[in-house]
């Protein structure tokens, strides 16, 4: 088991035995985050400050190891070592390693920021030639997508403030030796800017407690109060680096459907467009496999392993007659409740809950390869299979598991679908979105004393969905040379017409006839060893490679994944300068299913200020989608439609990872072939390059991947601003990432079944009163700790039959809270077993109707039920007269 790698810390060889070192780690000084929160995306600041202790010596090199949140962008990389400031930008990783090496050789302050090759939300900052008593700051800056959190029907921003430790070994000296920092805690701020008319109704934090100020930001805390801005700090100042930090916000109107499109301030003609969804539509639902696979290992000991019992009943009494289902525990080892999943019935359902009452943490270590692969052999073929991963997500090879569910995935002939549930505070966010990204699926994370079963049931709705797999993307745009606005003259572009893409091989030229060389040279010496010549341009690398021209349009996903209620998507488009250079009016979202075709149309936003946040998020996706052996390339044509994954077959590895090193440097975003790379424009100080001075520091052979820093256009208006200063100015406008479109509603086609339903009957209703919002009142405490327990809940479901009725029982009558005496007119009426049912039922719907989330699969079970028994008789009209009884 790995130790948690957080700190900033320099080697120190131990002179006596070779290859063993000590890590020296420096106090920290100050730690920082602040994150500006726009509409569903994310812009954070992180800040460290460390110094060196020593006033007579410097440090050769320090390595500073911290986690962000799986999928971000790195976008900015900034160091100041007491007076002077270095500059991050993204080169070609093995460029960005030579002008790092040479600078510090030099005795310059040099700085190198990597993405972890086996994590890719681990992150290391390498910087050269600290002075002594220098401070040392480092700023990085990352963009992200904000989840959508299915407990609370809002978004979800995190940041990691912890590497968990994870089982396997890690390839190198830094997962075995290293500890957490000591010192203080971190400064968290989170400023949100919602589009006008998307009042903030709540702001809560399910893992630490924080202070609230509802109508101002951080940046303009004296600003006229508006209900669409709020901040929120830690309320005791810092915390420690123990658990992620999570922040929840709900406000109105952000399951909306949304497309942006933003022009690049420097690359003539190149835009990006971003459309955003939560969609709402109801298919009638699929009767598949589901098999549970429950993570068992010892990291989940404590209150883990609760949380999964918890999570497996609701799931279990969830489930709808016709299907069958399966439980696999796995650590170390693995097993099987049954050899083959059985058909749900009461005393299969009676033999589950007996088992997952017996859960503990005694499985061992965490290896999660052989259950998935174990589950997706022993899978019925003819019927979709969906695999509901529950872990901490706590291993380092995550590689040889995505590759796998990729290949299973694609090639199956019965559908496959995997979803994961991260459980508890340190979850690995790569790993639980990695694998529910390759399978399909989608992912939640609920930290300890979190609320569970909401996300357990839109999972388990999920499952349950149709399988649409081929949703297409098109952009209409307005031709301007047309004298009408008839839809018959709108321009249609799809990403996938740009598919089809020239390519050449360099030509090899006719050279005069080259003298013999002789077989035999007396002057040659074998022993001889030539140095190896360093490529810093990464051009040579590629020489090799045929040149392939850039799709006009570049989407990103490549294939846009099946859409799940609750769970919010986001598709990007690079419109670049050999696009349709008009503009656009809307993107259309088309896909098909057995109940006939679907479709969505949105207006498209145009953005007045010029921006690169929406490029940056979509190359982010483009290369994430390329390290993980998808993206356009792998789908690109040459003009005889030839596969090039077929046709350059032996040197298409090193074509992915041109074109991902292409996306990064073009758009400074970092990556697993990029690295930032930051040096002093001037020559340091003769005492900094002085080597009797700094500690003498071994390299160690970590994989790098880096990200730079360059100044910053905005891309939301004024909020973001254009100065590339870690202080965001603040802003007397409103953003305007909606702008005047905010008003606007989305179009459903009325020739085909629309994406997104009427309103939802669950959304949030806005303040009713200003001044209660801005009021004395406005700074709140939320704890975590105070949410109260449920158990009427969870007793009414563990009191279900799996058909969906109830037993007329005193269990039953206790939960409710009467008499069997108060039901004497209904029991002459209909059936006891009627009339348990309706009153469960009624129960649900007006003592926990705050909780529908939880228990929704659970009525509908039950309405199914009672509709078959009472035939002719509403079953709405049974369980009102029975919601009258209950007190």
């Amino acid at each position: 088991m790995a130790v948690h790698i957080c700190g900033v810390y320099y080697v120190i060889p131990n002179p006596h035995v070779v290859g063993l070192v000590k890590l020296q780690y420096l106090p920290q000084v100050d730690l920082q985050a602040h994150t500006i929160i726009l509409s569903t995306t994310s812009r954070t600041t992180l800040t460290q400050t460390f110094v060196n202790p020593s006033q007579s010596k410097g440090i050769k090199e320090l390595r500073f190891t911290f986690p962000l949140y799986d999928g971000v962008s790195v976008v900015g990389f900034q160091c100041r070592i007491g007076d002077r400031t270095i500059i991050g930008e993204v080169k070609e990783k093995e460029k960005a390693k030579a002008v790092y090496k040479e600078a510090v050789a030099r005795g310059e302050t040099a700085g190198l920021l990597e993405q972890l090759l086996d994590a890719s939300d681990v992150f290391t900052t390498t910087v050269g030639n600290v002075p002594p008593g220098a401070s040392l700051v480092t700023e990085i800056t990352y963009l992200g997508e904000l989840k959508h959190d299915a407990e609370v029907d809002g978004i979800r921003f995190t940041i990691p403030t912890v590497i968990a430790p994870r089982y396997g070994d890690y390839p190198g000296d830094l997962a075995r030796s290293a500890h957490n920092t000591q010192g203080k805690g971190i400064q968290i701020t989170v400023d949100v800017e919602m589009p006008e008319k998307s009042f903030i109704q709540q702001m809560r934090s399910p893992s630490h407690p924080i202070s609230v100020t509802m109508g101002n930001t951080s940046l303009a805390p004296k600003a006229e109060p508006k209900m669409t801005s709020a901040s929120a700090t830690l309320s005791l100042g810092s915390a420690e680096l123990e658990k992620d930090f999570v922040l929840q916000v709900v406000s109105k109107d952000t399951g909306v459907p949304t497309a942006v499109l933003e022009t690049h301030p420097t690359i003539p003609n190149q835009r990006a467009l971003m459309a955003t969804l939560v969609p709402k539509f109801s298919l009638p639902p699929e009767r598949p496999e589901v098999v549970f696979i429950c993570d068992r290992s010892g990291s989940m000991a404590g209150s883990k392993i609760p949380l999964v019992v918890s999570a497996l009943k609701v799931f279990l009494k969830s489930l709808p007659l016709g299907v069958n289902f399966n439980i696999c525990s796995f650590g170390s080892r693995h097993s099987f409740l049954w050899k083959k999943s059985k058909s749900y019935s009461q005393s299969s359902l009676d033999e589950a809950i007996k088992h997952v009452e017996t859960f503990q943490a005694d499985y061992g270590g965490t290896e999660m390869f052989a259950p998935i692969r174990a589950t997706l052999e022993l899978r019925y073929k003819d019927i979709p299979l969906e695999v509901m991963l529950l872990t901490d997500g706590e291993i380092w090879d995550q590689e040889t598991l995505f590759s796998y569910l990729n290949k299973e995935v694609i090639e199956s002939k019965a559908p496959i679908r995997v979803f994961t549930l991260g459980i508890g505070n340190g979850v690995s966010h790569a790993l639980i979105e990695g694998i529910a990204r390759a399978g399909n699926g989608f992912s939640q994370a609920v930290g300890e004393g979190e609320k569970l079963d909401s996300k357990v049931v839109r999972m388990l709705k999920g499952a349950l969905s149709p399988h649409v797999t081929d949703y297409s993307l098109e952009v209409k745009y307005v031709d301007d040379n047309s004298s009408t606005i008839d839809d018959e003259f709108e321009i249609v572009e799809k990403a996938i017409d740009s598919l089809s893409i020239k390519t050449t091989e360099k030509e090899t030229t006719k050279d005069e006839p080259k003298k013999p060389i002789s077989l035999f040279d007396l002057s040659v010496n074998l022993d001889k060893e030539e140095p190896t010549p360093i490529d810093e341009s990464g051009e040579a690398r590629y020489a090799h490679l045929p040149t392939i021209a850039t799709p006009s349009v570049l989407q990103a996903p490549q294939n846009i994944p099946p859409l799940f209620p609750f769970s919010r998507t986001s598709v990007y488009l690079l419109l670049g300068p050999s696009s349709v250079q008009k503009k656009p009016k809307s993107v259309v979202l088309r896909g098909t299913s057995a109940h006939g075709p679907l479709e969505l149309e949105i207006p498209v936003q145009i953005l007045d200020t010029p921006g690169e946040t929406i490029h940056q998020l979509a190359a982010k996706k483009a290369i994430a989608e390329l390290e993980q052996d998808r993206g356009w390339l792998t789908e690109a044509r040459d003009e005889a439609q030839n596969l090039l994954k077929k046709k350059y077959e032996s040197r298409f590895e090193d074509m992915v990872e041109r074109e991902a090193v292409r996306l990064g440097v073009q758009y400074q975003v970092g990556g697993k072939w990029c690295s930032f790379v930051a040096v002093e424009s001037n020559k340091a100080d003769e005492s900094a390059s002085d080597d009797s001075t700094l500690v003498n520091v071994e390299w160690l052979d970590v994989p790098s991947t880096i990200s730079s820093h360059r100044k910053q256009p905005s891309l939301f208006g004024s909020v973001f601003g254009n100065s590339s200063s870690s202080t965001p100015k603040p802003s007397s406008a409103a953003p305007s990432l909606f702008g005047s479109s905010s008003g606007k509603s989305y179009k459903p086609s009325s020739a085909a079944p629309s994406l997104f339903g009427s309103s939802s009957s669950n959304s949030f209703k806005p303040f009713s009163a200003a001044p209660a919002f801005f009021g004395s009142q406005s700074v709140q405490e939320f704890n975590p700790a105070s949410s109260p327990p449920r158990p009427k809940l969870d007793t009414l479901v563990e009191l279900q039959t799996f058909e969906g009725f109830w037993e007329w029982t005193d269990a039953l009558f206790a939960v409710i809270g009467i008499s069997k005496e108060h039901t004497v007119k209904l029991a002459t009426m209909y059936s006891q077993r009627t009339v348990a049912t309706a009153l469960a039922v009624a129960f649900f719907e007006k003592k926990l109707a705050s909780e529908k989330d939880a228990w929704e699969l659970v009525v509908e079970k039950a309405k199914g039920w009672l509709e078959v028994e009472l035939g002719a008789v509403p079953v709405e009209d049974v369980v009102e007269a029975a919601g009258r009884v209950i007190i």
